[in-house]
């Protein structure tokens, strides 16, 4: 046992030996004082939280200024103003997804439990996203603004055939009631989808996960 302690202890002086000597040789200085209070590598990965699971970290799109270079306003609500600025610069990802989505939802609702009403609701939800990849400079607003225009668009022509349809009377307040409830929702899937847009640019633009996926393929 003696002798077993005294050659492990024989080899951890050659290592450190080792290391000192590639050390020097690199003109590094040797810090005696770290000694054994160095703390040691915490061994395997960190753990991850669950969202960092599903999104996993993703860098900001290479080639792509600061989407706010231009911005010149200094008064109060500067987010609120900022928002309404990126909109009116890219208001094909807001205002052309939200008339697609719009249009998708409109066949989703009247052609329901069908083929082409479950087609029109991967397409409502994929304008979404879309909008969220094509506003890159702050894709879960460009989400947003897509559903809330989609959603005006779909609840006037909704609101258009309940009151021309006298076989099916709805009360004014069931119809605001069930619009408003069910505009809340849309408008936050919409962020959402939007958010998750942006980030799979994000992600597909990613330089490392190009070579990683190439040294896969060979």
């Amino acid at each position: 046992m003696a002798k077993k302690t005294l050659s492990r202890r024989e080899a951890e002086a050659r290592a450190e030996a080792r290391r000192r000597s590639r050390m020097l040789a690199r003109g590094e200085t040797i810090d005696d004082s770290a000694g054994e209070d160095e703390p040691m590598p915490a061994s395997g990965r960190q753990s991850l939280t669950f969202l960092q699971r599903i999104f996993p970290p993703a860098p900001p799109l290479p080639g792509k200024t600061d989407p706010l270079l231009g911005f010149t306003y200094s008064g109060p609500l500067p987010q609120v103003v900022s928002s309404f600025w990126l909109i009116r610069r890219n208001l094909y990802a807001g205002v052309g997804m939200g008339i697609l989505w719009a249009a998708a939802y409109i066949v989703t609702v009247l052609y329901a439990q069908s083929v082409i009403g479950v087609s029109a609701s991967f397409l409502s939800f994929g304008s979404l996203v879309a909008a969220g990849w094509l506003g890159w400079q702050r894709p879960w607003l460009y989400g947003l603004v897509a559903a809330v225009v989609g959603y005006v668009l779909f609840a006037s022509y909704f609101s258009y055939l309940a009151a021309n349809d006298p076989g099916a009377p709805v009360a004014a307040g069931e119809l605001a009631q069930y619009l408003f409830s069910n505009g809340l929702l849309q408008v936050g899937i919409g962020a959402l989808a939007g958010f998750y847009g942006g980030y799979l640019r994000r992600r597909f633009s990613d330089p490392n996960l190009r070579r990683e996926q190439a040294r896969r393929k060979r």
